[in-house]
């Protein structure tokens, strides 16, 4: 399946908010996030995907289709400096093609140097999917720390 990773500009801005939001709630099984009043899932970053020059977003898309999004921070457990994954969704209709390994190289290739991923706690396929993609990757170059709630896979991609 072909793709474009697409930046995510201010105006776009709330098609992020509800792909984030169909995250949040295919996560909501798996670790304690309500939706508040407004039936929606909270996510107190938000906001600042917009104005910190340390986070990015992107939309994963087929022409005009949207396939899925990838936010991107330097909010990190273990290194001072580098990257990490906060944000990952593949809608499901296009999982299991992997499509999401080969959007997840093309991000890792985007930001050469340290990288933390953290899958989401009690998520077993969230777990093997990093896994595998962090070892595919790496050739098995790659350590885990747990920050005293979950696994964290380390690498670095500087060459």
């Amino acid at each position: 399946m072909n793709y474009q990773i697409v930046e995510v500009t201010k105006k776009d801005k709330e098609k992020l908010y509800r792909l984030l939001q169909y995250s949040l709630y295919d996560g909501s099984q798996y670790i304690d996030n309500n939706i508040d009043e407004n039936c929606l899932f909270e996510y107190k970053w938000f906001d600042n995907y917009f104005t910190d020059e340390d986070r990015n977003a992107y939309f994963i898309k087929n022409g005009n289709a949207y396939l899925g999004m990838v936010m991107v921070n330097e909010n990190l457990k273990f290194n001072k400096t580098g990257k990490c994954i906060s944000e990952f969704l593949i809608l499901p209709k296009y999982r299991r093609k992997h499509l999401g390994k080969r959007v997840v190289f093309d991000i890792f290739e985007k930001f050469k140097g340290d990288w933390e991923v953290q899958p989401m706690e009690k998520n077993p396929i969230a777990y093997s999917f990093w896994k595998n993609v962090v070892s595919e990757y790496t050739n098995g170059n790659y350590i885990i720390k747990n920050d005293g709630i979950e696994d964290v896979f380390i690498f670095s991609n500087m060459i």
